[in-house]
């Protein structure tokens, strides 16, 4: 009886050890498969990443608007864009700071009359009165205004003087006699010139 009931104990253990085992298996092959579903889901988050971050585009796109145009190589032109940029923008002092860059080359600037005008006020502004000069007779003298022309030259020449540029002052006197003989400022300018003269110092 005794031996009957060991092995009966025997038996069930055996049969308990046997399901552990085959639980144990069925346990690391569920892992196993959900291990293998877990990398090809990740897999598969990795090759969609790409296209995620960089979704095809639906059609061509539109032609990009022209770009601004660049600024002109030559200096001089530069100079001209600038000027009027300046102007524009109610900016007298950038438009006199370009000029005065390229003044040696002023004769080679393109500018309408109300540029000149507007120059040579800024000019006119800062105390530069020969380059004032020359800009306000540009413009007039652009314009075909032989009057207005005489009359800039006479207006910078007095600014000068009174400023106390006496030599500037004859220097336009001087210039304005000389190009318009017959100016209808001929004697203003002369009785000017004298006083003028009374100012310059003595060498």
């Amino acid at each position: 009886m005794q031996t009957f009931v060991i092995l009966a104990a025997l038996a069930v253990l055996v049969g308990v050890v046997v399901w552990v085992v085959i639980v144990m298996r069925k346990f690391k092959a569920r892992k196993a498969f959900e291990r293998e579903r877990e990398a090809q889901f990740v897999a598969e988050m990795l090759r969609a990443k790409p296209q995620a971050a960089n979704p095809p585009a639906a059609k061509p796109a539109a032609p990009a608007a022209p770009a601004t145009p660049a600024a002109p190589a030559d200096p001089i032109a530069a100079a001209a864009e600038a000027i009027r940029a300046a102007l524009a923008a109610g900016r007298a002092t950038d438009a006199a700071t370009a000029f005065l860059a390229v003044v040696a080359e002023r004769t080679k600037l393109t500018l309408e009359p109300a540029a000149w005008e507007g120059l040579g006020r800024a000019l006119l502004a800062q105390g530069t009165y020969m380059e004032a000069a020359w800009a306000l007779h540009a413009g007039a003298a652009l314009a075909g205004d032989a009057a207005l022309a005489q009359k800039r030259l006479v207006e910078v020449a007095v600014r000068a003087g009174d400023a106390g540029q006496a030599q500037h002052a004859l220097k336009l006197y001087a210039t304005l006699l000389a190009k318009y003989p017959q100016s209808q400022y001929a004697d203003f300018v002369r009785a000017n010139m004298k006083e003028q003269e009374k100012k310059v110092p003595k060498s």
